[in-house]
């Protein structure tokens, strides 16, 4: 459900523990076009390949296009998951919850 702009989101794998572990949520600013985006900045986008994934921006080419990285050594590499455009992106991680062990 999607409600001025934010929804939230229910995490699966392990691509980017421990900064976002399995099977907690996010949520996600769907305003895409109001902020800039940064370095180090967890994003949501539709990958051509990979569906829907979570990771963290690595740097931004002079070309405008994002590289992202996972957050866990078993996460796909810069390389393979190749660059990213604006148009992809769903949205910037503002929240994580995590269930208490």
């Amino acid at each position: 459900m999607t409600f001025l702009g934010f929804k939230f989101w229910k995490v699966s794998g392990h691509s980017m523990f421990p900064k976002i572990p399995q099977s907690s949520y996010i949520l996600v600013n769907q305003w895409v076009k109001f902020w800039r985006i940064k370095p180090e900045q967890t994003i949501l986008f539709n990958h051509n390949d990979h569906g829907v994934i979570i990771k963290t921006v690595a740097l931004i080419d002079r070309n405008g296009l994002i590289w992202c990285k996972g957050e866990n050594l078993s996460s796909l590499s810069v390389e393979e998951i190749g660059p990213v455009s604006k148009k992809q992106i769903l949205g910037k991680v503002l929240m994580v919850v995590t269930k208490p062990y």
